[in-house]
This record gives structure tokens, sequence and C-alpha cells, in this order.
């Protein structure tokens, strides 16, 4: 698939199958995440990845952590702990990007940035593989339990979940248009038709 194909086709997709995807292909798709731009070639980016019974535990070990804190608070959200509870399940497999915590709030900025690309090239790369994926931020991105489960600093920042599967048979890609009022062309001269 072109790489403009991949960019104007790709969307996030909610129905997968629970076909696990091969190691290989994974390694081959988070190669292509560690292609992404970053300043002075940091590579701040980390993932993890979230497979088979790995996902359940995890889903509890967060929702647990989370009904525990609302009830220090006084009020638990069942619906929410629920939702959490199963998050990680709705996909065969998950990748957690994380990025660590600089006191440099520039550095910050750029490492957040560079793992957004990272992702993106992720989700590219595996649109062109027939692999589905969403990214997801939410609750469990800044839930502390989270963190922790994953062996990351607590003022280290979870970008996001890849929710990675290949399509379901009767998953939905809607057509979109984008708006180009958001470009503005400043000192932009046509070059003369020759």
């Amino acid at each position: 698939m072109d790489v403009l194909d991949a960019i104007r086709t790709r969307r996030s997709v909610n129905r997968v199958t629970s076909r696990l995807i091969p190691k290989a292909e994974i390694t081959d798709l988070l190669d292509a995440a560690m292609w992404a731009p970053n300043h002075h070639f940091t590579e701040p980016w980390r993932f993890h990845v979230i497979a088979n019974d790995e996902r359940t535990k995890m889903s509890e070990f967060v929702a647990d952590a989370m009904k525990r804190e609302a009830e220090t608070r006084g009020g638990v959200n069942e619906a929410a702990i629920a939702k959490v509870r199963g998050a990680l399940t709705r996909a065969p497999l998950v990748v957690a990007v994380t990025v660590g915590h600089s006191n440099d709030p520039v550095t910050n900025l750029e490492d957040y940035a560079a793992a957004c690309c990272a992702i993106q090239n992720l989700l590219l790369a595996a649109w062109s593989r027939g692999i589905a994926s969403k990214w997801r931020t939410g609750d469990m991105s800044e839930s502390p339990a989270a963190k922790a489960y994953l062996g990351v600093r607590p003022n280290d920042r979870i970008v996001g979940f890849i929710y990675l599967g290949y399509p379901a048979a009767d998953f939905v890609i809607s057509g979109r248009e984008r708006n180009r009022d958001c470009i503005s062309w400043l000192g932009w001269v046509d070059s003369p038709a020759k």
C-alpha cells in the first residue's frame, strides 16, 4: 500500500477478531514506529506489548486500584470501573506507549510529540499490512496503577494504548472529508505556467 493511501484510508477500527498477530509482525510494526522523528535522536518512547492473559490481569489490576481510590473519596462509578475492567480485552494485543518525564518542559513536549509520531507510524504500518488499530487514552492513561503495572515512574506519561487486531468481517470504514480551511499560505506565490 502506498503511504498516501495508508494515510487517507486508515481509520480506527473497533471490531477485530481474536486471532493474535504473530510476534515477528509486531516487531516489524514497532520497528516502523521507531523510525519516527525525534529531537537529537533520543528515541524517548517505550513500547509495552500486552497480550493474552496479561490484558485481563492489567485491566483487573487497574480497575481494582481505581475502585479502591474512588471508595476513599466516597463515590464509586461502577460503570466506569466496569469499562476499565474490560478495557484491554477489546483487541487480542495492546501496545502501551510511554515516555519518561523530564524536568525540562521543552524536552517533555518534544518527547511527547516524538511518541505521537511513533504511534502514527505504528498505526500506518499496521494498516498497510491489513491490521486494524485504535489509539486510546482516557482513564487508564492517567492511572497511577497502570503506570505501576507497566513499570514506569509515577510522573512518566502513558501517551496511549494502541489496540491491534485483524479486522472483523463486519468492520466498517466510514468515509470522511477534511476541511482545508485550516491551511493559510503565507508568502506563497504560484510559479507562472510555462
